[in-house]
């Protein structure tokens, strides 16, 4: 059927199409080392960081593994072309698994974000991991003010841990919702073509008599 054909091929060009719709979001995915000796490819000198909070999926709450707060921008400069550097302590990680961390941020404070993960140098036998969030802002405007001195930009930090190293555990609630409307959507798509294919047969019945 010509209905049903095209009712699958736009079922396909909607899913091709998904991963092309972008929020503010900006995020990494690392796994934790899973021997007292192992280390993720960066490290960092613990001693020298100045936090600004920590996440912790040990501590059983879900406001543990989200941080909401003000981080500091700038303009990029020469010497730091990716602006204002933001540490967050990951605390209390299972070994071997697989996290995600990200940033989400309004679109009216237009800002750029890069993410990294580091081990801390001085405590091997830590599963903790530090979080580094460089901020730049991307905006411009004739407010000779807002050039200068870049306003903070309000963030939610997020920690999400995967499940059987698949999916992040925050989106299962939404990949069940999506699932249940593909399902009753396809089903509702069938009925709906195969009720028009039966008015055009029945038509065309009754142009022959």
């Amino acid at each position: 059927m010509v209905g049903l054909d095209a009712f699958f091929f736009f079922f396909a060009w909607l899913l091709l199409w998904t991963p092309s719709a972008y929020a503010n979001t900006e995020k990494v995915i690392f796994s934790v080392p899973d021997t007292p000796s192992g280390a993720l490819e960066n490290v960092i000198n613990r001693s020298n960081l100045d936090l600004i909070g920590q996440l912790s999926p040990a501590a059983g709450s879900p406001e543990k593994l989200l941080l909401r707060i003000e981080l500091p921008r700038d303009f990029p400069t020469e010497s730091a072309p990716r602006g204002v550097d933001s540490w967050v302590l990951l605390k209390g990680l299972k070994p071997g698994a697989r996290y995600e961390a990200r940033v989400c941020w309004a679109a009216t404070t237009p800002s750029d974000f890069w993410l990294s993960v580091y081990s801390p140098l001085d405590d091997s036998s830590s599963s903790d991991i530090y979080l580094k969030i460089s901020a730049i802002a991307s905006y411009y405007t004739t407010n000779a003010t807002l050039m200068s001195n870049p306003e903070p930009v309000l963030v939610d930090i997020i920690l999400d841990e995967f499940l059987l190293g698949v999916l992040p555990r925050s989106l299962i609630n939404v990949g069940l919702f999506i699932v249940v409307i593909a399902g009753v959507s396809w089903y509702t798509g069938l009925l709906v073509i195969r009720w028009l294919d039966g008015i055009t047969k029945k038509g065309l019945k009754d142009k022959v008599a």
